[in-house]
């Protein structure tokens, strides 16, 4: 692969995945690839808040997109603290039972202590995967009968 091929593939201003470097670019007249190098140091210096940034960037800039795709990422964001309920009672009441925040500021720490002594940490992760699939199909599936529901109220217009 050339390098004209391989700069042309960052600069272009069609979207790569979610289109949000894109539409960022466009908004505020800058290049795409300054965008997207952004997003990509923050990323890497802040592993959860680049990510976040960018499907938060997804949803403010890309409104007017299926709501498919927006529920599903609003549902597995939401995922991750509801996944507190998903948890056995010795993980909810870690800390004096002081709640999800505490869950989720304790994560790191819960999840080696269960290892420690009760065995198989690794049981909370899979729950919190599986509240993340979860939540996300769910947003996934409202979003699509949202828009189903408004191209039906179209055709029925016309």
């Amino acid at each position: 692969m050339d390098t004209e091929t391989i700069t042309r593939f960052f600069t272009r201003p069609e979207k790569s995945l979610l289109g949000v470097c894109s539409a960022i670019a466009q908004k505020f007249n800058l290049p795409p690839v300054g965008i997207r190098i952004a997003l990509i140091v923050l990323t890497l210096i802040f592993i959860p808040f680049g990510i976040i940034a960018y499907l938060v960037s997804y949803l403010v800039f890309n409104q007017k997109k299926g709501r498919l795709v927006t529920f599903g990422l609003l549902g597995a964001l939401l995922g991750i603290p509801l996944s507190y309920y998903f948890q056995s009672d010795i993980i909810q009441n870690y800390g004096g039972n002081s709640g999800m925040f505490s869950y989720l500021r304790n994560f790191v720490d819960m999840v080696d202590e269960y290892d420690r002594f009760v065995g198989n940490g690794w049981d909370i992760v899979f729950n919190v995967f599986l509240s993340i699939v979860v939540f996300a199909l769910i947003g996934g599936a409202i979003g699509y009968f949202m828009d189903k529901n408004e191209k039906n109220n179209e055709h029925q217009r016309k």
